[in-house]
């Protein structure tokens, strides 16, 4: 539940996806961030923080995504984005699979901030670390979770549920990865399928 610093961090991600298909070692892309300023921070401790959340999201990616990531479409880039943050935080996996895309199969056109606390509630029957959050903290990450889904093309900014659309580039680096990962996003069965 650490994801209350900032949201998909679009351009600073894109920015170490590059530098990092160019030193393919991490330790020395957090290095020349940290030198350079590269994420423009005002402080070192912010930069420090903000580079340990992106960075924790995109070295969960294959190459294959990374290299998307730096030259892909807008749209790519923010699916690959969604998807670094997924694979980082199984409770926003949990969250686009068993709301976001639920709410999409069944029809359903708007994720709401009681959808949100409905889930929270469930999986904290099940976690009981859930319940030691403050409110505070509890609404921070509500209000990051729906920032990084409209951020990722996901959500409108009424909170309208908007399908993914993927290409076949996207498609080829999603599925080489693992398949049951198309579950994050708004998207039926049959349309994996026929993209599959």
């Amino acid at each position: 539940m650490s994801f209350t610093t900032g949201g998909l961090f679009y351009q600073e991600s894109v920015k170490l996806t590059n530098l990092y298909l160019n030193k393919k070692n991490w330790p020395k892309v957090k290095e020349a961030a940290l030198s350079n300023n590269l994420l423009q921070a005002r402080t070192k401790s912010t930069t420090q923080r903000i580079l340990r959340e992106i960075t924790a999201r995109l070295i969960l990616l294959t190459n294959d995504q990374l290299q998307l990531l730096a030259d892909g479409t807008h749209a790519e880039q923010n699916h690959l984005l969604w998807l670094g943050v997924c694979k980082r935080y199984s409770f926003i996996q949990d969250f686009a699979v068993e709301v976001l895309r639920e709410k999409f199969l069944c029809l359903e056109i708007m994720v709401t901030h009681d959808d949100y606390d409905f889930f929270y509630n469930k999986k904290a029957q099940w976690h009981g670390e859930l319940e030691t959050l403050s409110p505070t903290t509890r609404n921070k990450n509500r209000s990051v979770l729906f920032r990084m889904l409209l951020e990722a093309e996901l959500l409108t900014s009424v909170n309208l549920i908007l399908p993914a659309l993927f290409t076949k580039e996207l498609v080829a680096v999603i599925a080489a990865d693992n398949a049951s990962l198309f579950a994050c996003y708004p998207i039926s069965d049959r349309d994996i399928k026929e993209l599959l």
